[in-house]
């Protein structure tokens, strides 16, 4: 599975979730009446809809997080990044108590990059792209599993860039 797919629908499910725990206390095109104070505003709104302090609000959610299709062609990705003139190999950072369990991440193959025939240019570096996705954590409370959003930096090509040269003053 590439990394552009998985952050796509992590980000899909992030943005699933939050639409679910909003709507049970969204007030968008009700009236706020003056000195009202915030945890009381879903009792006004919807009466019959708990609170965060109610202990009937939910507290977890269930997700299915199986993907029922992947039409992305891996091939292609693959074949960039072997014609690029900062070519980059991917490993897979595999890891059990996360969603995704398997992650491809890119490392570059050279620091310098490469010219149109091949042969390494001296005046451009190779370096990495990152990219900030949004995981599940596993975590085990007990008997019972939860799943909590984690923030993890992966690589997900490498690109060619002019060095930066820094000047010393002289004194």
């Amino acid at each position: 599975m590439s990394p552009t797919l998985c952050a796509s629908l992590l980000r899909s499910l992030l943005l699933v979730l939050l639409a679910l725990l909003s709507a049970s206390t969204s007030s968008l095109g009700k009236g706020i009446k003056p000195g009202l104070k915030p945890e009381s505003l879903s009792k006004q709104v919807y009466p019959a809809c708990p609170t965060q302090k109610d202990s009937k609000f939910p507290q977890t959610v269930r997700v299915n997080i199986s993907i029922s299709s992947t039409n992305q062609d891996t091939k292609t990705s693959l074949d960039v990044s072997s014609r690029s003139l900062s070519p980059w190999d991917y490993r897979i950072d595999e890891d059990h108590n996360r969603f995704p369990q398997a992650i491809a991440d890119a490392s570059c193959r050279l620091s310098r990059c490469l010219n149109a025939e091949g042969q390494l240019d001296h005046g451009l570096n190779s370096i990495p792209i990152t990219q900030e996705i949004l995981v599940l954590r596993r975590e085990l409370k007990g008997c019972q599993q939860s799943y909590r959003l984690e923030k993890k930096l992966i690589t997900v090509g490498c690109t060619c860039v002019t060095p930066l040269i820094r000047h010393q003053e002289t004194q």
